[in-house]
């Protein structure tokens, strides 16, 4: 049990400029040898404004017990705030966070809007660093990376 509560507060450290973060799911797994937690079955992670659900999650942790990477897997979905103050939603098969630079990677059928502008981006893959407000969209041979955006008329 003091083991499972060490890996629980593992958890918490890239989140540590959060106020608060809650993380549920059916099912926590935590493999202190394999340095892995595994969240199974209606996973659902809050931070702040932000909000991120699917059917499994993974964090995997380095050699000093710090997580690298998280993964979530199936029916992804998600709800966050840029640094600028900007809000987006999303969903993919896969999205990837690394804590390292505040990295995410959208994968697999990936799709993300601007809430407030209906702005929307589409590919295989889209990467949001959001310290910088920075989206890449990736396409590949079957479906190209697209772009959908909504002209504001300019005051006459």
């Amino acid at each position: 049990m003091k083991k499972l509560f060490k890996v629980l507060l593992l958890l918490l450290i890239p989140f540590v400029w959060a106020e608060e973060i809650e993380v549920s799911a059916k099912e926590l797994i935590g493999d202190e040898r394999r340095k892995l937690t595994q969240l199974k079955g209606n996973v659902e992670v809050k931070r702040a404004k932000d909000n991120l659900k699917a059917d499994e999650a993974f964090i995997y942790l380095d050699s000093n017990n710090r997580p690298n990477k998280m993964q979530a897997i199936g029916n992804v979905r998600f709800w966050l705030t840029l640094q600028d103050g900007r809000r987006i939603e999303g969903r993919a098969n896969e999205a990837l966070y690394l804590p390292s630079n505040q990295e995410y990677q959208i994968l697999g059928n990936a799709v993300v809007k601007e809430i407030t502008k209906n702005n929307v981006v589409r590919g295989d893959k889209i990467i949001i660093r959001y310290k910088e407000g920075f989206i890449n969209v990736l396409g590949n041979e079957e479906k190209p990376a697209r772009l959908i955006f909504k002209l504001e008329k300019e005051p006459k």
